[in-house]
């Protein structure tokens, strides 16, 4: 029992800050202390007995190496099949500072304030600690279940990485990867996963077969939940001579996972709508055109509003799009190919007649493109535009009665 109440103690102590800077609630934590301190207390008992035989009785102290051995191989079997139950962390995301300091208040004011009437001092901890309780669950829910549509491109420097957060509960990651930044699936993508609360990747798309799209997906795989992996034909039937194909396969096989054919639809249960518009079989079966010109091109739906993903498409593959879809429009655009200057058909972007354009790209293809004259002399003066390498993390949210929201995550 005391060493539940230190365990419990240590957790109040800690919970407010925990929530605060890595998004968790851990509520059995000092549960979990009073399973575990047997074994710890054992293999801390036995190795420093280890540590005073080495020097008087070497071949006792390797019997008792043995044991020590045994402890801790127990203790990790213990703490992974924790782990595996799920039930230790639940994942809220971010908190504003209010309700931690709320928090802390409620402890100092149970612990060192004193009211001559106790029932008073007890219906204040009640009101404020159902308030704390009322807040988390609300925040989870409408994280949970929203009823608005988020997507978020984040800053990977010369690479993409795109979150939607689907009206209901799914989430979708188009792409994940970084040409000159390292574990960008760590460094970038899980973070901000843990900060918007998203425990669970419905679907991840792979548009094409290049590292500064996908090299990020074996850690996202590894950190979370995924239900599903998808690619275009080009990526899965297409000799790989860089093996990174290869390597994604084998992390997801890890992971009891594998690329799937990605379809002319993804349906998520959601009221928002995704569509594949490119690449057709055809194209994907062309040997004569480049990965970037069969990379997946996505149209979101919802609310009377669109989204369109281009990925890496490069002319060839814009002016087929405006052939087949002549009535093309999107309200929201992510510029081809990281904004590339030589590899935008002119046509393009005017067709679409888009009102936010974002561009996924590094210093130096942001400098590329706002030293371009002919792409700044075209009429984008009266375009929201946002670049993720000048303006961070950039995320747009489309209300159930359509209004658009931006708002950018500088780091």
């Amino acid at each position: 029992m005391r060493l539940f109440s230190v365990g419990l103690a240590a957790w109040v102590s800690g919970a407010g800050i925990l929530l605060y800077h890595f998004y968790t609630i851990n509520p059995l934590t000092c549960i979990w202390t009073v399973v575990v301190f047997p074994l710890v207390a054992m293999i801390l008992a036995f190795g420093y007995l280890k540590i005073i035989l080495s020097f008087l009785l070497p071949t006792a102290a390797a019997l008792i190496s043995v044991i020590v051995t045994g402890l801790a191989d127990i203790l990790i079997w213990i703490v992974k099949l924790i782990a595996n139950l799920n039930i230790s962390q639940i994942l809220i995301g971010h908190v504003p500072l209010t309700p931690v300091i709320l928090y802390y208040a409620l402890i100092l004011f149970t612990v060192f304030v004193y009211l001559r009437r106790p029932l008073l001092k007890k219906a204040i901890c009640t009101v404020m600690t159902l308030s704390l309780i009322v807040f988390l669950c609300a925040a989870k829910w409408q994280r949970t279940y929203r009823d608005n549509l988020i997507l978020t491109c984040l800053d990977v420097g010369h690479g993409q990485a795109i979150l939607a957060q689907l009206p209901g509960k799914a989430n979708i990651l188009f792409d994940a990867g970084s040409l000159h930044r390292s574990n960008i699936g760590t460094r970038v993508v899980t973070p901000f996963l843990d900060y918007s609360g998203i425990n669970k990747i419905n679907a991840i798309i792979i548009s094409h077969n290049d590292t500064d799209h996908i090299n990020g997906i074996p850690e996202v795989v590894e950190y979370c939940k995924v239900g599903g992996v998808y690619a275009n034909d080009a990526f899965i039937n297409h000799p790989d001579p860089w093996g990174t194909a290869e390597c994604i396969n084998d992390c997801l096989n890890k992971n009891s996972l594998e690329v799937q054919p990605l379809g002319k639809t993804l349906n998520l249960e959601s009221r928002a709508n995704i569509k594949i518009l490119w690449p057709t079989k055809q194209i994907c079966q062309d040997e004569k055109l480049g990965d970037n010109d069969k990379s997946v091109v996505s149209l979101i739906e919802f609310a009377g509003k669109t989204i369109l993903l281009c990925s890496d498409i490069e002319n060839f593959a814009q002016r087929e799009l405006l052939r087949l879809y002549p009535n093309l429009k999107a309200d929201i655009t992510v510029i081809p190919h990281h904004g590339s200057v030589k590899s935008l058909e002119p046509e393009f972007l005017k067709s679409l007649d888009a009102d936010i354009l974002i561009f996924s790209c590094s210093q130096k293809q942001y400098e590329r493109i706002n030293h371009d004259v002919n792409f700044l002399n075209r009429d984008l003066n009266k375009i929201k535009s946002f670049y993720t390498n000048r303006d961070g993390a950039i995320a747009v949210r489309i209300n159930k009665d359509g209004a658009i929201k931006t708002k950018i995550f500088i780091e």
